[in-house]
This record gives C-alpha cells, structure tokens and sequence, in this order.
C-alpha cells in the first residue's frame, strides 16, 4: 500500500512512515509534505502538523483565490488551546469570502463552512462578537441562497438550521435530495438504490446512519450536521445536548468530515 493507501485505511503510524520516507528522497514533494501534515492531524499530533501546513498554505496560496490551510490550521490551534489564534484564522477566511480576496470554498454553499466553524468556536469560546460576526455572515449568504436555491447546496440546510428557519430534523429531511444526487452520480457499481429504497421508510437521523455506512459523501454531511447541532445547542443552554452530539460526531470515525471530528475529538478527550 502507498502512503496515501495508508491514510485512507486509518493506518496513520504507518501512513507517518511512508511520507517521511518519500520527503527523505524529494523533500520539496509539496503532495507528500501536505500527505504527512494530513498523517499527523488523523493522528492528533498537531505540533507536528503545523509546519507542514504552512508549507502547503504558502504553495496553495500562489492562488490568491485558494483559502490555502488556514481551516485546518484554525483547527490544530483550537486543539492546541490556543483559541484566540484559531478564531482569528477563522474570522479571517470569512472576512476573505465578503471582501471578495478569496472565492474557493469547501463547500457548495458559498464559504458557509468558514462561518459554521466560526460559529462553533465563538460559542464555545464565549466570544460574542466574533458570534455575532459568525451570524451575520452566514445571513448575508442565506440571503443569496433565498435568491437562488438552485445554485447552493450543502451545507445550506444547516445554515438554516442555525438561523432558526429549520429544525435538526427537518434540516436532515432536506438533505434527502442531496444523498438522492450523490447516487445519481455514483458509478453502477456504487450506486445505493436500495440502500435508498429503505431510507425512505425510515426518520432523518435513522435514515442518514444507514445510509452513511454505504456512502462517505453522506458520512461526511452527516458529521457536520451533527456536529452543528451540537453548536446551536451549546449556544442555546443545552450543554449535555451539545456533549452528546460531539460524541455522536467522534463515533462516526476519521471517515466524516476532518475538521468537525478533529473538533469533536478534541471535546470528548478533554472530558
């Protein structure tokens, strides 16, 4: 197995391994340095993550529209403990998205996953202007999505979620067209029909875990989701909500999305 290989089936240690050996024959790999950064966030080692990070970020940026590392390099300070730097690196990118410096998102809604992210941490943090600053942009981007439903995707839903315009469930009941494209796109030998078929039986939430262990895009969304909803109840009082959906999000594994299970794995090992 290649190191990429490694990475993907969670054998990080040995993932660490095959990167180094790479960097050892061409150090300026910028592929092998951004794999061994990635090596070392799965395992948690994000002392060692960060420089490699940077790395990438400088070589990302050569594009001025790419938001380089600065998401994961919020998130390895977070983890860190060194809240004030991460919530600036976040506010940053979402400042970057409303001036127009930076148009890359990794999402299909138009940067909402720099507002999210920001969101969480300001909660959690006690910050209340870089919370306020957090919902004000994420309204300024559900107003282009009222504008134009059609052209924004997820994570929409949940940004409505947090505005107060959907419930938890009803938000997942949404994505039920998103998981219905995704199959749409999948090759006839990945395809889900009837993974599917059953799903629509079943709640949002049962629907979503039974489909999520046929389909990563779907596991993805699914730990954001959760992850979110977990937010909106720390930022609304319920605090054992809050702990219980971060436990939800770390049980899903490193195969959802990284950012939101670095964050939950953070939460539940400080406990």
């Amino acid at each position: 197995m290649d190191a990429l290989d490694l990475v993907l089936a969670g054998r990080f240690d040995d993932a660490v391994k095959a990167y180094q050996m790479e960097l050892a024959t061409d150090p300026n790999d910028i592929g092998s340095v951004d794999g061994l950064s990635k090596a070392y966030q799965e395992k948690g080692n994000f002392r060692a993550a960060i420089p490699l990070m940077e790395r990438v970020h400088e070589h990302q940026k050569r594009n001025p529209d790419h938001p380089g590392q600065h998401l994961y390099l919020a998130a390895a300070f977070w983890c860190l403990d060194d809240r004030g730097h991460a919530i600036e690196l976040a506010h940053g990118l979402c400042a970057a998205i409303l001036d127009g410096s930076v148009s890359m998102a990794p999402d299909h809604a138009g940067g909402a996953t720099f507002g999210l992210i920001l969101h969480y941490m300001a909660v959690t943090a006690g910050d209340e202007a870089n919370r306020d600053y957090a919902l004000r942009y994420l309204k300024k981007l559900n107003a282009k999505y009222d504008k134009r439903p059609t052209m924004f995707r997820y994570p929409v839903a949940t940004v409505k979620q947090l505005l107060g315009e959907l419930s938890f469930e009803d938000a997942l009941d949404g994505w039920r067209q998103e998981w219905q494209s995704i199959n749409e796109y999948m090759t006839a030998e990945h395809r889900f029909d009837a993974a599917l078929r059953a799903a629509t039986k079943m709640e949002g939430l049962q629907a979503a875990y039974h489909l999520a262990g046929y389909n990563r895009s779907i596991k993805l969304q699914l730990g954001v989701a959760l992850f979110h909803d977990g937010a909106i109840r720390r930022a609304n009082g319920d605090e054992a909500g809050c702990r219980t959906r971060m436990q939800e999000v770390f049980a899903l594994g490193y195969q959802t999305e990284s950012v939101c299970w670095y964050l939950a794995r953070h939460e539940v090992s400080a406990k």
